[in-house]
């Protein structure tokens, strides 16, 4: 740990030194969490183009906003693994790390010499944390792995179609999954290093972490292998249903006899109050299919506007349905402040989301630049023990990105 930097309730991590190796989302978006919370976050990258998500989506200045809402607060030290030097720097850094983190695929950190053994041999306290898409056995762990085939072999996309007809959720759903999970064991080890004094050695695979996710309401018909005296109903997933009326839809989740009591009439159907398929959730639980048609084919015309009143005065959980545009400008947005927009210099004015986890209450801000490629790399290495001239020879001769 760092010893300048003292941990404090909004700061929890301060003081903790993280190496981030990958590229991409999943080991990025964890440990840029982790920065939230205090940590410092070195991201070691490939010299030439660096991470690939610098060049993914809208771009200023040859560095993409996918990449700045994925590695905000991080520094960057873009050296090539394939030279010794480059490994040399990196077992260096792992030397006084708390937490390293890597998503290269089964193997590769040990053919670079850099795998846990080899370096938690020379720093017993460093955890090591190592994400893969399959796993580390069996016949597909040495495969690539990206979101969306992780959402096929995890059951994700069968939720969507109800089995029948596979879809996919378009966000890199199972990407950020992982990194939540990756977060989460990385503090774990940290609390357990407090007690027992040493790091270990972690392993988690987006496929595993997603089938943990999907399970508890997506295998809720398949986790009961007893069958005898079993009644059989599909996932609630399966029924999620928007309500679109003419200038719009809202999303709502009517659970409760009141709930319907005041749906039923706003829809145009009063004359199903007293209807047993409909005034108890056992009716609407076991007709699920008539209740969604109900919902498909309102007989009144109300606005969302309308709609939302009289589905609030009943306390049905809603809420509108907004566009991407609009989210910046919603009351409710605004009334937590989610948001913050700040300046950096590469990409002028951001509107970025603030951690949501409010330590003590407070708000807290991530209101920081991400790193250029390299921009950290002279630093990062003079701290390392590199001379100057080493240094500006290993950018010379293109092993090290930076000025």
């Amino acid at each position: 740990m760092t010893a300048s930097a003292q941990p404090n309730a909004q700061q929890p991590l301060a003081g903790v030194k993280i190496i981030e190796l990958s590229t991409m989302i999943t080991c990025a978006v964890a440990a840029m969490m982790l920065s939230a919370q205090g940590a410092e976050v070195i991201k070691v990258e490939p010299p030439v183009i660096g991470d690939p998500g610098r060049l993914i989506g809208t771009q200023k200045n040859g560095v993409s906003a996918f990449f700045h809402n994925c590695n905000r607060g991080k520094r960057s030290l873009a050296i090539d693994l394939k030279t010794q030097t480059g490994r040399d720097a990196v077992m260096r850094l792992a030397a006084d790390a708390d937490v390293l983190l890597h998503n290269y695929r089964p193997g590769v950190m040990d053919k670079l010499g850099l795998g846990s053994e080899t370096l938690r041999a020379a720093n017993e306290r460093l955890i090591y944390l190592g994400v893969s898409g399959f796993g580390t056995t069996g016949p597909m762990s040495a495969n690539a792995a990206y979101d969306h085939v992780i959402q096929g072999l995890s059951g994700i996309t069968a939720m969507q179609g109800r089995d029948s007809e596979m879809k996919y959720i378009n966000t890199l759903i199972c990407d950020k999954i992982t990194a939540y999970t990756v977060a989460q064991a990385a503090t774990a080890a940290l609390l357990a290093r407090a007690s027992t004094g040493k790091g270990q050695h972690i392993d988690i695979s987006m496929l595993q972490a997603n089938l943990a996710f999907m399970w508890p309401d997506g295998m809720m018909h398949k986790t009961i292998e007893d069958k005898d005296g079993v009644i059989d109903m599909p996932p609630i997933s399966d029924y999620y249903q928007t309500l679109d009326l003419r200038d719009g839809s809202i999303a709502l989740a009517p659970l409760q006899d009141h709930h319907w009591n005041a749906i039923l009439p706003m829809l145009g159907y009063p004359e199903l109050l007293e209807d047993p398929r409909f005034n108890s959730m056992g009716g609407r639980l076991m007709h699920m299919d008539d209740v969604m048609e109900i919902l498909r084919q309102p007989r009144t015309d109300h606005s969302v506007a309308d709609a939302l009143e009289i589905l609030m005065a009943a306390d049905v959980p809603c809420a509108p349905c907004i566009a991407r545009d609009d989210l910046k400008s919603h009351p409710q947005i605004e009334a937590i402040d989610a948001l913050e927009t700040y300046k950096t210099p590469l990409h002028g004015a951001l509107t970025v989301p603030r951690p949501p986890a409010r330590f003590e209450g407070e708000n807290a801000s991530q209101a920081a630049p991400s790193p250029a490629l390299g921009e950290h790399s002279r630093s990062i290495l003079e701290t390392l023990g590199y001379s100057s001239e080493d240094i500006d020879a290993l950018i010379a001769d293109g092993s090290v990105a930076g000025s």
